[in-house]
């Protein structure tokens, strides 16, 4: 209730006129719980509802991680094989580049014959090759720092047979690649087995 502010009458609120003087009244509005901040809140509390949704969305995740759907999701791209792409030139090539680049840095010198069948042919000619190194090395144990690192080489430039031999050193060794031989022919001096390829 309020008193009208011209003749002071005792007032309700709801009256637009005052029914005393007749003095035009500002009506109060009334206020209830439900419009102020309970009617803001949601019906239902929600934070459960997201929480079961986001554990089966979870759980579905880590099923699916099992499943062949799962291990083509995580499959790994298989890295390619560097020799893949390797001719056998490519490959005869490199095996004489390094070679000579190996034996040169050591103050030594190294020559190439590629045979088949105990004729010499050429280097380019395509099918299952022998071939004999003649090297100058200053001591037994270089010859694993210069054919160590061409050796997964040797299949694919289509060689059966690399022979290292040293004059000075009077060494001689034969690494065969297929097919592999049990018994060898190399001297004493530089005797030795390591496969693949094998090394005698």
């Amino acid at each position: 209730m309020h008193d009208c502010p011209t003749c002071k009458v005792p007032l309700h609120g709801h009256e637009e006129v005052c029914p005393s003087c007749g003095t035009p009244q500002r009506r109060r509005r009334s206020y209830s719980k439900m419009l102020g901040e309970e009617s803001r809140k949601p019906p239902i509390n929600l934070l459960p509802i997201v929480g079961a949704i986001m554990a089966v969305i979870v759980g579905l995740i880590v099923m699916a991680q099992g499943s062949w759907v799962g291990q083509l999701m995580n499959k790994k791209p298989q890295p390619e094989d560097p020799m893949a792409k390797v001719t056998y030139l490519d490959a005869r090539q490199i095996i004489e580049g390094k070679i000579t680049e190996g034996v040169t840095g050591i103050g030594g010198t190294a020559s190439f014959k590629w045979l088949r069948g105990g004729a010499e042919v050429d280097k380019n000619s395509e099918g299952p090759v022998e071939v004999n190194c003649e090297v100058a090395l200053q001591d037994k144990e270089q010859r694993h720092q210069i054919v160590d690192p061409v050796k997964d080489y040797f299949e694919k430039a289509q060689i059966t047979t690399f022979t290292m031999n040293d004059p000075k050193l009077k060494a001689t060794w034969t690494y065969t690649v297929s097919p592999p031989v049990q018994t060898g022919t190399a001297s004493p001096e530089g005797a030795q087995n390591a496969a693949p390829p094998a090394e005698q």
